[in-house]
């Protein structure tokens, strides 16, 4: 270390010398020339000036273009490796068009399990060719999985929104559709929030709402309002229209800035009577229980096994309110009718939500009984009885030839010639036993899981992890199904992301290829970081969300993006 203190200190005078001399004392010198088209370097007097200037464009452009294409290449290749030996994943992808209208942009992620840990990356956004239709959004899709050499028969479905165009993509191939439970959630909110009364009120704070944001100034002296005041929270800015559930979390940030509004002179206009302000305080309280349910949709850490469950306790509670009132009755009809999947085929054409089919998920309903939290509780699934899952999980593992190995034990051996008769018939028996022995892991798990269940706050592949020799199937379901979250946030956040850069005035001429490169190269960095950081251990950390500010946490709900974090990464990414 003593040789290199040296030569570390020159180099950092020399750098601040040379941020000095070009910032300040040389300013008018160097740039003033260049910008009026005399540049002073030594090329001026062997070349014209636009033949210089195209020089320095073109090798410099093309040095970071090559520099971003390089990252993409070992991005794709580490991810390769990562993929190589997940035996099933599951995607989430969507559609974007508020740049790009005459063309749908879309965005694919993965989820697997690696070591009883789920794991998320983006494949990359691509425009679709031509119109989105199903045949054009698969053509994309199997292109990202052969971009990523990841076999079709490794991907068991996606969570996606009700799209009629998605839809059809997963029918066709087999595949499983878990229904984004966040937008369904929002459906419920937006519902409420049109009752006519509380119409109204939501229109009040959206005045208010759109003068803060239009003043700059009252802006400032508001905020100082509620750093005086000690008050806390994202501040009663509107929401983008696509965000889910924005009238109510812009009802609940009013009330909390409420004492903030009354004492900013310039809002008076926009304050609330008594009779409006306790029936805004009546309509959040009763949505509580909703919002949590959707901040919970939204987290990265939530698993689909926690959709049915979510929505029997929302059905329970919605039934449990005073059905006189007007929100008392939307909220029951709404929750009953929208507690599903897209009806599939008859009812397709009417976008109807019915509670039959999203109970009747397969896919669903495996995770919940694969959830130890959840499994063989009473009345969670309506009709449907954990008999007709424990049937379903029995022809899984015969279709995808679960083998009952442990890890020590070698397979069985195969009968020889020289065996007797006798031998032969037992040992055709044992071979054959593989039902038997889901059925004996199931009857165990049955006894264990209702013996005592995991804390509710805890990952379900937890349990998994902790009895992987006992239950050799099971645990590799449970790694299958649980991959899958409730909801499709993660691509809404990056599309938040996408809007941020392509609005800013440096760069909204960017090509589809060059967002892609771009966010490939921000999730390079992410991936480099994780890496010499080492992985958190999901076992050991609560959720994130728990231990984030309630203004940070606003923040990520709205889908406000710093683009500050967005070239921080790229930054990083330039340097690997």
């Amino acid at each position: 270390m003593e040789k290199v203190k040296f030569p570390i200190i020159v180099l950092h005078l020399i750098c601040t010398w040379g941020d000095i001399f070009v910032s300040v004392l040389s300013t008018p010198v160097f740039l003033f020339p260049v910008t009026a088209g005399y540049p002073l370097g030594v090329l001026y007097y062997v070349m014209p000036t636009w033949l210089l200037c195209y020089l320095g464009y073109a090798t410099l452009g093309h040095s970071l273009r090559s520099k971003f294409s390089k990252n993409r290449s070992e991005y794709v290749d580490r991810l390769k490796k990562e993929l190589k030996h997940v035996e099933k994943a599951w995607l989430s992808f969507d559609g974007w068009e508020a740049k790009y209208m005459d063309k749908s942009i879309y965005a694919i992620f993965i989820y697997y399990v690696e070591n009883f840990q789920r794991k998320s990356a983006l494949l990359g956004i691509e425009c679709v060719e031509g119109s989105a239709t199903a045949a054009n959004v698969g053509k994309l899709v199997m292109r990202m999985l052969d971009l990523y050499c990841i076999d079709k028969s490794k991907v068991l479905g996606a969570v996606t929104d009700a799209g009629s165009n998605i839809v059809a993509f997963l029918d066709r191939n087999e595949l499983f559709h878990s229904h984004c439970s966040a937008h369904v959630l929002s459906l419920i909110i937006k519902k409420s929030a049109q009752i006519t009364h509380i119409k109204e009120l939501i229109a009040k704070v959206n005045r208010c709402a759109a003068f803060l944001s239009r003043s700059k100034v009252e802006r400032g002296k508001f905020r100082e309002r509620s750093s005086m005041l000690n008050i806390h929270g994202r501040p009663p800015l509107p929401f983008s229209d696509t965000r889910w559930g924005g009238a109510l979390l812009l009802a609940e940030a009013f009330l909390n800035h409420y004492q903030s509004l009354s004492a900013t002179p310039a809002l008076q206009d926009y304050l609330m009577n008594a009779d409006d302000l306790a029936a805004l305080k009546k309509y959040v309280n009763v949505m509580k229980p909703f919002l949590e349910a959707l901040n919970s949709a939204e987290s990265d850490n939530s698993f689909c096994s926690e959709v049915l469950v979510q929505f029997s306790h929302l059905s329970n509670y919605a039934s449990s309110l005073e059905q006189r009132s007007a929100l008392g009755r939307c909220l029951s009809n709404e929750t009953k009718s929208r507690y599903a999947q897209y009806v599939k085929k008859n009812d397709a054409e009417l976008n109807i939500f019915r509670y039959d089919s999203y109970v009747e998920n397969d896919a669903l309903l495996m995770s919940t009984y694969l959830d130890a939290r959840f499994a063989y509780l009473p009345g969670i699934l309506q009709r449907t009885r954990w008999e007709f899952i424990e049937n379903s999980i029995q022809l899984y593992c015969d279709s995808i030839h679960v083998l009952n190995q442990t890890a020590t034990g070698p397979p069985p051996k195969k009968p020889t010639l020289e065996e007797s008769s006798f031998s032969q018939f037992v040992q055709s028996k044992r071979v054959s036993s593989h039902g038997s022995s889901v059925q004996a892991e199931m009857s165990n798990y049955k006894a264990i899981v209702l013996s005592g269940r995991p804390a509710l706050d805890s990952s379900p592949l937890l349990f998994w992890h902790a009895h992987r020799d006992r239950f050799p199937i099971l645990q590799k379901m449970g790694q299958h199904f649980l991959a899958c979250t409730q909801s499709s946030a993660i691509v809404e956040r990056l599309f938040s992301v996408c809007g941020c850069i392509v609005n800013n005035s440096r760069r909204n001429r960017m090509k589809s290829s060059t967002l892609n490169l771009h966010l490939l190269n921000a999730s390079l960095a992410t991936l480099q970081a994780k890496n010499e950081a080492g992985e958190m251990n999901e076992y050991d950390e609560c959720e994130q969300s728990d231990s984030e500010s309630e203004e940070n946490r606003h923040e990520e709900i709205s889908g406000e993006f710093n683009d500050d974090i967005f070239e921080e990464a790229l930054a990083r990414a330039m340097t690997i």
